[in-house]
């Protein structure tokens, strides 16, 4: 019946290590060594989160499709993931010396890795739907 596409958060998540790595790298060299170690791992870091609430909400909603009344309780795993988070970032900046604006900025990068996966997303569509007209019409 319903099925969730693992496609775009794939698509969203090799994005998001991709301009992290390379983010980190030139502010490494522009501004510090632990500036850019800060944005890697805030950047990993959301990375993370990213695959662990996909595999959590895709398990909600195929338990939901399939019918299975426990799949509720995966709202309540959400509100303990994002209580782990706070613990994580917490841990991020206090014991591994992260920078808090290049963690931020790190963690950021998700939104970036979004905007270019929806853009790339939409070209290949319209360009499958272009082809399709084209072969219908001959």
């Amino acid at each position: 019946m319903a099925r969730l596409d693992r496609s775009f958060v794939n698509g969203v998540f090799w994005r998001m290590l991709a301009l992290g790595a390379l983010l980190a790298l030139m502010t490494g060299q522009v501004v510090s060594l632990r500036f850019g170690y800060s944005m890697a791992l805030g950047t990993l870091f959301a990375a993370l989160s990213l695959r662990a609430t996909a595999f959590l909400v895709r398990k909600m909603f195929n338990g939901a499709v399939n019918g299975n009344p426990a799949a509720r309780g995966g709202a309540v795993v959400l509100v303990f993931k994002l209580a782990a988070n706070c613990v994580a970032i917490w841990f991020c900046l206090s014991t591994l010396g992260a920078h808090a604006v290049g963690f931020i900025l790190g963690y950021k990068v998700l939104l970036l890795a979004l905007g270019w996966q929806t853009v790339s997303t939409r070209k290949s569509r319209q360009h499958v739907e272009d082809n399709a007209a084209d072969n219908e019409s001959t």
